[in-house]
């Protein structure tokens, strides 16, 4: 198409520093309290936008593809997403977009929810919409809850059914990590119905995040009062949960460990990116079945590109 230009953007991890939630109401839902990261290009998905004059069509190829969950029909979310941009602005996209996947398919840290983003994002800057972050993240709620904080793309606080995103007073430091998902399936419905089973589930109220004047005393005080409300149930259904995350506690400068969203990717934060890379290369020599990044988490590397 005239004045189009190619272009491509990552699509980054989502990592729940913490995830607190509250008991399900009538509908359903339940309300949520989560701090939410991303990782750099490391882990990421990478998107790219071809103009053209035919309809818009999704290719979706690389090592995180899995025909049995993903593919590139109606009900993928980059198709949904393109839908949903093109309803509110009546543009007609044209061209081809094509996905590829390399994070884990329904595993805690939002892989579909951010190539929903990133589809927000590139075609708003391809198509010239001139949208803000904000009209974006406010047009994605209908995708999911995880869309609109990967849509704003840095550390926000996730609140409400994951629609109410509030920023940060000071943004948390960034953190070397080292994100691990084993080969089990581990899909998110069961996981919250045992937590509306579970007897021992923390009382819910929304918190303040944690600060620290350094890295050192903000993992201390992560440590200390938060928590991934998910974990227990999901260790409880599926044990290689915990098994992986006594495996991150051994090792030297994993100064927190825990798991994203409702499992079962699991990261340790580390202030030393040696100590992170050691810990990456003896985890990828020992289970190779297993999905491993050696990342740094903070705001999203979109890298934008044309």
């Amino acid at each position: 198409m005239s004045g189009l230009k190619p272009a491509s953007i990552s699509a980054p991890a989502k990592v729940n520093l913490y995830l607190h939630v509250g008991p399900v109401r009538s509908d359903g839902r339940h309300p949520l309290d989560s701090l939410v990261v991303f990782a750099d290009a490391r882990a990421a998905d990478r998107l790219h936008f071809t103009p053209s004059d035919e309809a818009l069509f999704l290719n979706v190829s690389g090592p995180g593809m899995d025909d049995s969950m993903l593919g590139a029909d109606e009900e993928n979310l980059v198709l949904r997403a393109a839908l949903l941009l093109s309803e509110k602005t009546g543009v007609t996209f044209k061209g081809a977009l094509t996905l590829e996947k390399h994070l884990p398919i329904a595993a805690g840290i939002g892989g579909g929810s951010s190539d929903a983003a990133a589809t927000l994002r590139i075609l708003n800057h391809a198509f010239e919409l001139g949208l803000s972050v904000e009209e974006l993240m406010s047009m994605s709620v209908p995708l999911g809850g995880d869309v609109p904080a990967c849509v704003a793309g840095e550390p926000v606080l996730m609140r409400g059914d994951g629609d109410r995103i509030e920023a940060l007073r000071t943004r948390p430091p960034e953190f070397p990590a080292v994100l691990v998902t084993p080969p089990i399936a581990c899909p998110t419905g069961p996981v919250f119905r045992a937590f509306d089973e579970w007897d021992g589930a923390p009382k819910f109220s929304e918190c303040a995040p944690p600060v620290g004047l350094n890295g050192q005393a903000y993992l201390a005080a992560l440590r200390s009062d938060y928590r991934n409300d998910l974990q227990m149930p999901a260790m409880a259904r599926h044990p290689e949960i915990g098994d992986l995350l006594n495996r991150l506690q051994t090792f030297a400068g994993a100064e927190f460990t825990a798991m994203s969203g409702s499992g079962a990717t699991c990261f340790a934060l580390f202030v030393d990116e040696q100590a992170a890379r050691y810990a990456a290369g003896v985890i990828r020599d020992q289970s190779p079945t297993f999905w491993l990044a050696e990342t740094k988490l903070g705001a999203a590397g979109f890298d934008l590109s044309v």
